[in-house]
């Protein structure tokens, strides 16, 4: 039943066709198997009456037809099997139903008529009519469906071809989207790199700072001793202003130092170069004779065209250093300046 439903909705069994097929057949079966001519033929009761007995026969010889070759072309293995499924439409729908239409007409003209078709004058014509009828019929069939099959490859293929567009359109949407999330991604990851450079570098700068303070902070607590006259007497690092040389120091192998309470005194070094090396980070070479302690160091400027360094202590000296040096020291109060900074930033 649910073959015979889906025979009915296809287009193997509309309505109309079977009719007109039915009726293309009796009209061929009905005139041109007389002797008489078409307009003289359509005038006749008699023939009227053979061309209704006749559609009404085709019309069920139609149906079967139809129903065989909607079968026969549904069938999964006869569509992979051509030659086959040929040869057995040929012998149920020509072979088998023309011998059955022959015996149901034999039948129906005898009994409702009284006359043996097998004795008429143009039965073998009658018979060959028949057999192409049914032959056509079929032929119909197989060149609607190739028609059906072609239609349905071409909407098919343009089907295709558009879901083809349009996921070329999405791939090229995406390839896009995907380039611009590279290219962000990327745009990211330097900008990623380069704040780890720079936190790299921050890092290490802040290592040589921190290693610096240290050394500043270990010098600052170091004591040394100093002759104040005839007396020794400690002193730290932060105490000095400056050492100095002065005439004959270098003879007797001391170094002359200034405190910033004012007074003076000496220590038992040959040069100014071994206490540079000893106290690096806290003191300052302002000439070829003199060593300036930063913390001393109050201010500089230039005045009169001299470069002057003043001191903090007792006396506030003011010292006249080169160009060279208060340069110098000008990029070293800049670097300590920026220490200072990231110390209160933290």
């Amino acid at each position: 039943m649910i073959i015979l439903r889906y025979f009915v909705r296809s287009w193997y069994g509309k309505p109309w066709l079977m009719m007109l097929m039915a009726a293309t057949s009796a009209f061929l079966i009905t005139f041109y198997t007389t002797n008489q001519s078409l307009a003289s033929s359509l005038t006749l009761e008699k023939h009227l009456i053979v061309f209704a007995f006749s559609f009404v026969l085709m019309l069920f010889a139609v149906v079967p037809i139809a129903y065989v070759v909607f079968t026969l072309d549904r069938n999964a293995y006869l569509s992979q099997h051509e030659p086959l499924r040929y040869i057995i439409q040929f012998v149920i729908l020509v072979y088998v139903l023309g011998a059955v239409a022959l015996r149901v007409v034999y039948k129906i003209y005898f009994v409702l008529f009284g006359v043996d078709l097998q004795q008429a004058e143009y039965f073998e014509r009658d018979f060959t009519v028949v057999m192409f009828c049914l032959i056509m019929i079929q032929f119909y069939y197989a060149i609607r469906k190739e028609r059906k099959m072609n239609s349905f490859r071409k909407r098919r293929i343009m089907l295709m071809e558009v879901q083809l567009l349009q996921m070329d359109r999405k791939l090229k949407t995406a390839d896009s989207k995907h380039n611009e999330l590279i290219r962000k991604y990327e745009s990211e990851l330097a900008e990623l790199k380069g704040r780890k450079q720079r936190l790299r570098t921050n890092y290490e700068q802040l290592s040589i700072d921190e290693n610096r303070l240290k050394a500043c902070l270990k010098e600052a607590a170091e004591q040394f001793v100093v002759m104040i006259g005839a007396k020794d007497e400690w002193v730290r690092i932060p105490q000095v202003a400056y050492f100095h040389l002065k005439e004959g120091s270098a003879r007797s192998k001391l170094v002359d130092v200034r405190l910033l309470d004012g007074r003076e005194g000496t220590v038992d070094m040959d040069s100014l170069a071994k206490i540079e090396k000893q106290w690096p980070n806290l003191f300052f070479r302002a000439g070829r004779g003199i060593l300036i302690q930063h913390l001393a160091i109050k201010d500089q400027y230039k005045e009169d065209g001299d470069c002057i360094i003043e001191l903090f202590g007792k006396h506030q000296e003011r010292i006249k250093v080169p160009a060279e040096a208060y340069d110098r020291l000008l990029k070293i109060k800049e670097q300590w300046t920026r220490i200072s900074q990231k110390e209160d930033g933290r």
